[in-house]
């Protein structure tokens, strides 16, 4: 599992496990504006990241009804047999206010159920904004790629218009997987932000056929010079041989 988290995944998965509201159950109220708060990312990222957790990797469930966010694997490394923890533990299973979480974790506790794969969250409350899951982890994909296109490079791309989903579908089927668009992203706008390039920050540029030299680029400068015995060689701009391409592209 963790082979297929990216920094960002591990960064927030470590938060989840031992941040101040946790406690011995694994299943404490936070909302999504106190995580977006204590971790800097914005309210949308958090929310991604929740349908992420919850929807991909399963390893977490959240109630945006009752604010209530449940670690699947928080009793593998948190639980213990001991009287003393043994009651502590049912108060605190006794507070939870989602009925399904609280029947999960009872049932785990009598080693009658495992972690519970069917249960889907419906919505993520977001005082007067409400998101709705995905069905499948292909349309969440999506989302996530042009989300993150738009945090890193202030854009505001839609991931259901035809050409952005068109574009990134092409490439997963190419086999590339959401860590490879978000370092092809991370990559072109370090180097074209601030730039007369900063234009061709685009699904159509970035996720088309130039999409794996993107994410096969050596960061650093482009501009080099090429020595040949004892003759100065030709130095090129990459850079605006680049946009020239591109711009003679967009035209056709």
């Amino acid at each position: 599992m963790i082979d297929d988290f990216t920094p960002e995944d591990r960064y927030f998965y470590l938060y989840l496990f031992t941040n101040p509201h946790t406690n011995l159950c694994g299943c404490y109220e936070i909302s999504i504006r106190q995580i977006s708060n204590e971790i800097g990312y914005s309210k949308q990222s958090v929310e991604n990241l929740i349908v992420r957790f919850s929807e991909v990797h399963r390893v977490i469930l959240y109630s945006g009804e009752t604010k209530e966010i449940l670690l699947l694997n928080w009793n593998k490394y948190n639980w213990t047999k001991s009287e003393k923890f043994m009651k502590a533990l049912r108060k605190e299973l006794d507070a939870i206010k989602n009925n399904e979480f609280r029947e999960y974790l009872e049932g785990v506790l009598n080693g009658t159920v495992s972690i519970p794969y069917q249960y889907r969250m419906d919505t993520t409350n977001t005082n007067t904004n409400t998101i709705t899951n995905t069905d499948s982890d292909t349309k969440y994909q999506y989302k996530a790629v042009i989300d993150y296109l738009n945090e890193k490079a202030g854009t505001a791309f839609k991931d259901q218009s035809k050409d952005s989903r068109s574009h990134i579908k092409a490439r997963f089927d190419d086999g590339f997987s959401l860590e490879d668009f978000y370092t092809v992203i991370d990559k072109k706008v370090a180097e074209w932000s601030g730039t007369d390039m900063a234009k061709f920050l685009r699904p159509s540029t970035l996720f088309g056929t130039k999409f794996e030299s993107y994410l096969n680029q050596q960061t650093g400068k482009k501009t080099t010079s090429n020595r040949f015995d004892n003759f100065e060689g030709r130095k090129y701009d990459f850079d605006d041989l680049e946009r020239q391409l591109l711009e003679a592209q967009g035209t056709r």
